[in-house]
């Protein structure tokens, strides 16, 4: 029987991630691009208070991204990745101001609040229509849900997986995953956000839900212990990775996407990966 897993340790080092490469992996970029712009005198960006690196993410956070839902202690991948970006940028920590916008909000078309929104936005061509994203920050892995003892969990193809009843967070790439890849036999319920589309797997209304893997190991762990991961999703057309949003057309793009270069050849985007998101090795990986 594949292992199922209920708990993803969170740590490991960079031979881990390498080893995983091309089955259960979350890519941070590759080591050696040229930064676009020189950085670090924030008095030449573009922002929209003046001195001050306004970043919104969603309401709540979760781990391991953000831990205890509060951005502003450093913990978590994008806590930590904003406040190296920051750095880099030339900002000091009391010079990066946190606030709040609902993710389906964050790519909308229209002005935005903030200077750059992280929350595991994936860049896609229909989003980039309304917003700006810098180069992508992270890439990665799907993975399926679904509650202790269900069928779903002894699935081991994508055609096993299309027998059940699915429900999912509408405008997101789980939803572009399932109509594409998966194509459910029967129709998928949609949600207006990933809470609704949770806590109708755990009621029984639909029987299975994708999450990112690292937030599935949350969602199992701690918001609904009640739920396992039944394992990872083949890597397929899923978005171009996560990026920082933007207002559509910001000239703050190319400083953004400087500083993800710095992060990614000074080896802190890696470090902040294998602290926060390495994958395990155990983890069952879904036929096509």
């Amino acid at each position: 029987m594949a292992t199922r897993r209920k708990v993803i340790q969170f740590s490991g080092g960079a031979m881990l991630a390498a080893a995983l490469t091309g089955k259960v992996s979350a890519q941070v970029g590759t080591p050696g691009a040229t930064p676009e712009v020189e950085i670090g005198d924030p008095s030449i960006l573009p922002l929209k208070n003046p001195g001050m690196f306004t970043v919104h993410t969603d309401e709540p956070a979760f781990e391991p991204w953000i831990f205890d839902n509060d951005p502003t202690n450093g913990k978590g991948f994008e806590s930590a990745f904003i406040y190296a970006v920051a750095e880099k940028l030339g900002f000091e920590k009391e010079q990066v101001e946190w606030g709040r916008t609902l993710w389906n909000a964050s790519f909308a078309p229209g002005p935005k609040d903030f200077d750059a929104y992280i929350a595991q936005v994936s860049i896609t061509p229909e989003r980039a229509r309304a917003v700006g994203f810098s180069i992508p920050y992270v890439k990665g892995q799907l993975a399926v849900i679904a509650n202790e003892g269900s069928p779903v969990l002894e699935a081991e193809t994508l055609a096993d997986l299309a027998k059940f009843k699915w429900g999912t967070q509408v405008g997101t790439i789980y939803y572009s995953y399932l109509v594409d890849y998966i194509k459910p036999e029967q129709d998928v319920l949609v949600f207006d956000t990933n809470l609704d589309s949770l806590t109708a797997l755990d009621n029984g209304t639909v029987e299975a839900g994708i999450q990112d893997l690292q937030i599935a190991s949350y969602v199992t762990e701690i918001q609904f212990p009640t739920m396992e991961i039944a394992g990872a999703l083949p890597a397929k057309a899923s978005g171009g990775g996560s990026g920082l949003v933007t207002e559509l057309g910001s000239e703050l793009i190319p400083y953004l996407n400087s500083a993800i270069v710095h992060l990614q050849n000074d080896g802190t985007l890696q470090a902040l990966f294998d602290e926060y998101l390495a994958p395990p090795s155990d983890m069952k990986v879904f036929g096509e």
